[in-house]
């Protein structure tokens, strides 16, 4: 049996911070170097709440449902996006964009959905940090550490484009250093994936109300940590473990799941 812990040991790290997102919507909107961006300031879903979350479906949330996707796998060429995230060791990342067959209209356009022309959807570690309508954009202050960016296409409802039912996106890992001290967590945890199974079998992690935890993920195969609720969606693969950071302010139980999997692989219990 492999011990992925071992195998990861001296990998790149992905730390994603939750805390920083805040901060980084409230100065997306000037953090571009064209004056002329129009970012869309964005809520965060993962404040706290009086409603009662425990149980497990929690309604099926998935992070992108099909009403969310259009498919474009009968367009002829469709449309693409690459990215390239160059940090400043300043506490920022610079993302350069590339489009093919692809138009950028503006933030506020009315019509029809047109397969070829639409505006980006920016992610950061599974957040959504900004809109754009336009392929150089700038993010400041961010935390120390790896992070995650994904840049996608969006139709002009913003609902995202996707092939074969996979998004239309392009990802980057970056290593950020002169920013802001990354926060310790309060409690850790980790759970291994081997062969589609959970090692040692499924874990419910109890942790107390107001406490920062970080779960880190180790997978044999491809897919995408997502913790439900709290939203949180990381990518996760050989040589990559997926690294979630939450502050625990929602009390309940939560599941966690591979993604394209469907399979459970944890849950977090706050109390």
């Amino acid at each position: 049996m492999i011990d992925l812990k071992e195998k990861f040991t001296g990998g790149p790290r992905r730390v994603i911070s939750f805390f920083f997102i805040s901060s980084v919507l409230l100065i997306a909107a000037c953090g571009s170097e064209n004056g002329n961006s129009d970012i869309a300031a964005l809520e965060d879903k993962n404040e706290e709440t009086d409603h009662d979350h425990s149980g497990h479906d929690h309604g099926g949330h998935d992070h992108h449902s099909d009403e969310d996707l259009i498919d474009l796998s009968s367009v002829t060429d469709p449309p693409n996006v690459s990215l390239i995230a160059t940090p400043d060791n300043q506490g920022g990342v610079r993302l350069e964009i590339e489009l093919d067959n692809f138009e950028l209209v503006p933030l506020d356009a009315k019509g029809e959905n047109q397969p070829r022309e639409g505006h980006l959807h920016v992610e950061l570690d599974g957040k959504m940090v900004a809109m754009l309508s336009e392929k150089n954009h700038y993010l400041s202050d961010l935390s120390n550490g790896h992070h995650e960016i994904a840049v996608s296409l969006s139709a002009t409802d913003h609902r995202s484009f996707s092939l074969n039912g996979e998004l239309i996106e392009d990802t980057a890992i970056v290593m950020i250093s002169g920013g802001s001290k990354a926060e310790v967590p309060n409690v850790s945890f980790e759970v291994e994936i081997l062969e589609g199974k959970v090692k040692d079998g499924l874990s419910r992690f109890e942790v107390s109300k107001g406490d920062l935890v970080e779960i880190t993920v180790y997978s044999d195969k491809s897919d995408e940590v997502h913790l439900h609720v709290y939203d949180n969606m990381v990518n996760v693969g050989p040589g990559t473990p997926a690294v979630i950071n939450v502050e625990a302010t929602i009390p309940g139980i939560f599941e966690a799941e591979l993604h394209s999997a469907g399979f459970r692989i944890f849950e977090l219990q706050v109390s």
